[in-house]
């Protein structure tokens, strides 16, 4: 995944910040999403909002969920 992050962030031009829960998921193998699936997470937030730095945070599943999942979230870093 941190490869992904890398690529992406040469291929467009921007930084890409790693939320903490996101760190977390990825490290503890919790994170839902593909190599694949974030790469389009962020090239869909690079075209929506062009020229801002990102960051990555996560989607997770609470104690009532039947199953555990944690998602990628790519947002714009308010600015």
């Amino acid at each position: 995944m941190i490869s992904v992050i890398r690529e992406c962030a040469t291929k467009f031009a921007v930084s890409i910040h790693e939320g903490e829960n996101f760190k977390q998921a990825m490290y503890n193998g919790r994170l839902s999403d593909s190599e694949d699936e974030l790469r389009d997470k962020i090239a869909l937030a690079v075209k929506h909002h062009a020229g801002c730095d990102l960051i990555i945070s996560t989607y997770e599943s609470d104690a009532s969920s039947p199953t555990e999942f944690a998602f990628a979230v790519v947002m714009p870093v308010a600015g």
